[in-house]
């Protein structure tokens, strides 16, 4: 995921990608609204999907993304070409806001593995 499409997620400018170990983040300057943007990808992003799921989260199945994909408050999970990648926006606004975007950009996101 490019940083541009990271901030089109969160709605504002966002610094440069901070990567980790199949994680990256991508987090609001302290001048501009609450946005942080993380990115789980393979191990990572099926060890949240999996915290999620053991946590008893509901978690509402999108069709035609990749080899599955869900979406939570917040987060898109998804499986493309045996790989998983969990998205997460951080806000404080009315998750639900951010369904549409989030779903849009796993099927980008899927469309590359």
């Amino acid at each position: 995921m490019t940083r541009a499409e990271a901030e089109r997620l969160a709605g504002t400018a966002l610094g440069p990608g901070r990567d980790l170990e199949g994680t990256c983040t991508y987090v609001a300057p302290a001048s501009g609204p609450t946005a942080q943007v993380e990115v789980f990808a393979g191990e990572p992003g099926k060890n949240y999907y999996d915290a999620e799921r053991g946590l008893g989260h509901e978690l509402k199945p999108l069709e035609g993304i990749g080899d599955e994909a869900w979406l939570e408050d917040g987060s898109v999970f998804l499986r493309a070409s045996g790989q998983w990648v969990a998205i997460r926006l951080v806000r404080n606004e009315e998750p639900s806001r951010f369904d549409r975007p989030l779903e849009e950009l796993a099927r980008t996101v899927a469309g590359r593995l």
